[in-house]
């Protein structure tokens, strides 16, 4: 048993090293995607982006005490102190990396849902099963995203080049 209490703190960091590493490759994502089309806007709406942007503080408020909480408790000498900082920043950090992957960005010839760039001619039949997803076929996938935060009139401009 007291193996596993040196253990799990190493597995947990090592996920959240995992889930920051996500949540890097998304922003890199995001700007490559923007340096190939210009044309690429977000498609939140003004409720999304103050959602977005508190939650962004919050990830770094988070990380910036964490990581002072960490370090200064293990300078002190009280390990069993670290956990809970590990834990919660792990936790919030993959909730944060799910909740960015309904961003969309609209472009001209393309739409980025996520890390997954969809070409606007290979999109069929749109459907809007609830108010807040969308669902629509691709090639041969039915896929959803959730459109809670998605300005309406982008969106909807957007979709009509599908038809």
């Amino acid at each position: 048993m007291g193996d596993l209490k040196y253990l799990l703190p190493i597995l947990v960091a090592v996920i959240l090293v995992w889930i920051t590493y996500l949540v890097i490759n998304f922003v890199a994502t995001i700007i490559k995607t923007k340096k190939k089309d210009d044309t690429m806007v977000c498609g939140l709406n003004m409720q999304g982006k103050i959602f977005y942007a508190i939650i962004i503080v919050i990830y770094l408020v988070m990380l910036v005490y964490c990581i002072y909480y960490m370090i200064t408790h293990l300078l002190s000498g009280d390990v069993d102190s670290v956990y809970l900082p590990l834990n919660a920043f792990t936790i919030y950090s993959f909730v944060f990396y799910l909740m960015i992957q309904w961003i969309i960005f609209f472009g001209q010839k393309q739409v980025l849902i996520g890390r997954v760039l969809f070409d606007y001619r290979k999109i069929k039949r749109v459907t809007y099963p609830k108010k807040t997803k969308l669902r629509f076929t691709y090639g041969q996938k039915t896929l959803e995203t959730y459109i809670r935060f998605i300005d309406d009139s982008i969106l909807k401009k957007s979709l009509q080049r599908t038809r």
